[in-house]
């Protein structure tokens, strides 16, 4: 496992320097590949009304990569603790099985989006909002490039129970660093504002993006679940018109 080998040959500054590099490119290939596709090259087609603030740019980048290392620094004692064996995070699916690594990820997502919802609404509060969560709502219309613009507590607070999860559960590496990388993901594709299901329960980029505009609904993270049941789902179709965070158009419910 490369991160071993970092983690052995130039100790805990490779090993910090190499979370920051992968969570870099992840943010370049993804969030950079989606504005240029969807903001710029096919802008006329999926954002007509979309018109670049080079300011409002520039600091949705530099938040981003303030994140992204900040989030590596964080990371670094969970990665050790793995790296050392003193985590439940395991390496050969021999150990548990295939039907235990399936119910693993069944566990895991439940787990995160419960605690994740909670969290997010948490952060809506008035001291964690003022001292933390504000600076992710100053982009109140999204980019791919501001998918990651958090202050890195934040941030790290809404993954943190995955990382509590290979802690405490037996995880294989993949499963866990599949759930991180995925997270990744996922940011940029409810900040393109582009609704790529027609599933009312999936937590698209519709409903994220009446999260940015309303503030005070639609806290899960993958799924509607929650804010259905607590009371903090707002349908995406009362969005203005520019957001239609469709395609094909559609208007969401």
């Amino acid at each position: 496992m490369v991160f071993h080998w970092v983690n052995e040959s130039y100790g805990l500054a490779g090993l910090y320097l190499m979370l920051s590099l992968f969570g870099v490119c992840l943010y370049a290939i993804l969030a950079g590949g989606s504005y240029l596709v969807f903001f710029v090259l096919r802008r006329e087609r999926h954002h007509p009304g979309y018109r670049p603030d080079p300011n409002e740019l520039r600091r949705s980048v530099l938040w981003s990569l303030y994140s992204v290392s900040g989030n590596a620094l964080l990371m670094l004692p969970i990665e050790v603790l793995i790296l050392s064996g003193a985590s439940e995070v395991y390496f050969s699916v021999a150990e548990h099985g295939w039907p235990y690594l399936l119910g693993s990820i069944v566990v895991v997502l439940a787990v995160a989006e419960t605690c994740i919802y909670w969290i997010h609404r948490a952060l809506h509060t008035r001291f964690l909002y003022r001292h933390l969560h504000v600076f992710h709502h100053r982009f109140r219309e999204p980019t791919p490039l501001a998918s990651l613009a958090f202050h890195p507590l934040d941030s790290f607070a809404q993954a943190l129970p995955y990382h509590i999860c290979a802690l405490l559960l037996p995880l294989h590496v993949w499963v866990y660093n599949g759930f991180v990388t995925l997270v990744t993901i996922w940011a940029v594709m409810i900040h393109d504002r582009i609704r790529w299901t027609p599933l009312s329960f999936v937590n698209h980029a519709g409903c994220h993006t009446a999260h940015h505009w309303y503030f005070r609904y639609n806290y899960g993270q993958f799924f509607t679940f929650w804010d259905r049941l607590c009371g903090t789902y707002h349908s995406p179709a009362d969005l203005p018109e520019r957001f239609a965070a469709s395609w094909p158009p559609h208007r969401a419910t």
